[in-house]
């Protein structure tokens, strides 16, 4: 049962549930390199299946192959499967997109692993399509500024070989990611980009980061069930990584990675840290608060109070952040935020609350179109390696949730201190620091 379905069936009969349609099915699941199966009875039963894949390889060259190319063989294609078979886990059917272009995997390759070359990833694909163990479930294209990369699932008689009920989310892991330093196109693939001092030191920072991280124990009280996850849960990990946009390293650069990033809200409430209860901190709205510092303008305790009426409801706040953040990242001055705005409760048109946001941010009226978001999350992302950086060095884990962190509940009083130095370090101001306290 999926976590839709579980919410769902406390409400309803599981005859209205299975006649409502499937919201999910046009959705896939994105290929990862670095994907393990911890699983050992499936890991047995995968190894079957490898070793009939392997001999049938082998069986086609006139010279047989040697026991290292062998290998390479066989992991790449584990891999393969192994990321087919999460998707299954997750949702029945449920494909896993894989671009093959021999033009994409070159511009991809220092993102996966040495022995996945180019060449070894597409002739394991065709052979696990030939064999018939997984299935191709939609083609891709590439058309004008719209593309979809292939999907693929596992065939029946490969699901019959390897899933298990008893196989869940947690029985996958993503190892040490390849390339901690990730740089995206314009339709958010992978590209290939030059070495600088920058990125180099942006991948030293991460490898101190994620020592710390890895010799610490993270857990909850509970054991989390999918429904503890958003959708875009990718599997338990710890290992964290940089993503930068539209080809530069100016936009974007935001951790991402850390399995708590995925969790409800409530959840992270009760995060314990090396067995110890913790505290989050985050910033009382970066962007608006990082606008008005460069336009030399006084930083309020809550940076949206410039917009009227905002600190006496929270409903015309939540809209100010919703229609700040669209027009951070329009195209063009006309967006639809704020949506379901009720103008007869607020005294208000739509259009009068949206001037009387630009009105408290004028700055943002020539930000419009020029990706003004992408460059503000480049400087969120920096200041949050310099908080990070400065607790690890004394061995202290930091969870980073975008401009916000979790550390032990002792460290409270230094991690609001020490956000506040290096906003005030960047921006000339000092801001106003929420803490969240642990449920425990």
């Amino acid at each position: 049962m999926t976590q839709g379905t579980e919410i769902l069936s406390r409400f309803l009969s599981k005859e209205q549930v299975a006649a409502l349609p499937d919201q999910t099915a046009h959705r896939s699941w994105v290929f990862e390199p670095n994907l393990r199966l911890l699983h050992e009875a499936t890991q047995n039963n995968l190894d079957l299946v490898l070793d009939d894949i392997c001999a049938a390889w082998q069986r086609s060259y006139k010279r047989k192959r040697g026991t290292d190319e062998q290998e390479r063989f066989m992991e790449c294609c584990r891999v393969i499967l192994v990321n087919l078979l999460r998707a299954h886990t997750k949702r029945r059917g449920m494909p896993v997109g894989i671009g093959s272009r021999k033009e994409r995997l070159d511009r991809e390759n220092r993102y996966r692993p040495d022995y996945m070359t180019t060449h070894r990833f597409r002739m394991c694909m065709e052979w696990l399509l030939n064999t018939g163990v997984m299935r191709t479930t939609a083609k891709g294209y590439h058309y004008g500024e719209n593309a979809q990369t292939a999907r693929f699932a596992l065939s029946e008689k490969a699901i019959c070989d390897l899933f298990s009920d008893e196989l869940s989310l947690r029985d996958f892991r993503i190892d040490r990611v390849a390339e901690p330093v990730q740089l995206k196109d314009e339709q958010k693939q992978l590209t290939k980009y030059a070495d600088t001092s920058e990125t180099r030191g942006m991948r030293h920072a991460l490898h101190e980061i994620n020592t710390v991280l890895e010799r610490t124990s993270i857990t909850t009280p509970r054991q989390l069930t999918y429904s503890d996850f958003s959708e875009d849960y990718l599997g338990h990990t710890k290992q964290l990584y940089r993503v930068f946009n539209n080809r530069t390293f100016e936009h974007g650069g935001r951790f991402q990675g850390g399995w708590w990033q995925y969790v409800r809200k409530g959840v992270r409430r009760s995060i314990l840290i090396d067995g110890q209860p913790t505290v989050e901190a985050d910033y009382s709205g970066f962007n608006p608060a990082v606008l008005l510092a460069q336009a030399g303008m006084q930083v309020p305790q809550d940076p949206y109070s410039v917009i009227p009426g905002i600190e006496n409801s929270k409903q015309l706040r939540d809209h100010a952040k919703a229609t700040l953040a669209a027009l951070l990242h329009a195209k063009t001055k006309h967006v639809s935020e704020p949506r379901n705005f009720d103008e007869a409760a607020h005294g208000m048109t739509v259009q009068e609350f949206r001037n009387a946001v630009i009105a408290g941010f004028p700055m943002i009226e020539d930000m419009v179109g020029e990706k003004a978001g992408m460059r503000l999350q480049r400087a969120e992302s920096d200041l949050a390696e310099q908080v990070m950086l400065h607790f690890v060095k004394q061995g202290h884990a930091i969870l980073p949730i975008h401009d916000a962190f979790i550390v032990q509940s002792d460290l409270e009083d230094e991690l609001v201190t020490v956000m506040q130095e290096k906003f005030h370090d960047s921006f000339g101001q000092t801001p106003h620091i929420t803490v969240k306290p642990s449920y425990l």
